[in-house]
């Protein structure tokens, strides 16, 4: 189920792409978004598989569909991303594992990336649209 909900995500988020590049005239965001969203995922798989168990799935997809809407916004705002996505991913990691929930349980110490990489995609597009 949460595949499904990653691709109506994904299958929006282009949309609003098209939208934005019929609206501005920009039908280069038609190529640089997605591409963006694919070499960020593709990296993010890279990661996960250089360290198994270290991220699933759901991280790579994750970054699909937060690199399309970061993608928009140009080169700047996915280097931003991903350093924002170290940064809030460290502090969140941190956070987690001193407060985990699950801590008794057989999921301890494993932390759900995918929001830090939500704040740090917030963030890239705030930062980069104001600078």
């Amino acid at each position: 189920m949460p595949r499904l909900w990653i691709a109506i995500g994904c299958l929006t988020q282009l949309v609003a792409v098209i939208i934005v590049a019929v609206m501005a005239n920009t039908m280069f965001l038609l190529v640089q978004a997605p591409l963006f969203a694919v070499l960020s995922a593709v990296l993010q798989a890279g990661l996960a598989m250089a360290k198994p168990g270290s991220m699933g799935f759901g991280d790579v997809t994750c970054t699909l569909a937060m690199g399309l809407a970061v993608g928009m916004a140009g080169l700047t705002a996915v280097v931003v991303w991903w350093l924002a996505m170290g940064l809030l991913g460290l502090a969140w990691m941190a956070l987690w594992l001193r407060f985990d929930p699950q801590r008794r349980s057989d999921h301890a110490g494993k932390v759900p990336f995918a929001p830090a990489i939500v704040c740090a995609a917030v963030v890239a597009v705030i930062a980069t649209t104001l600078l």
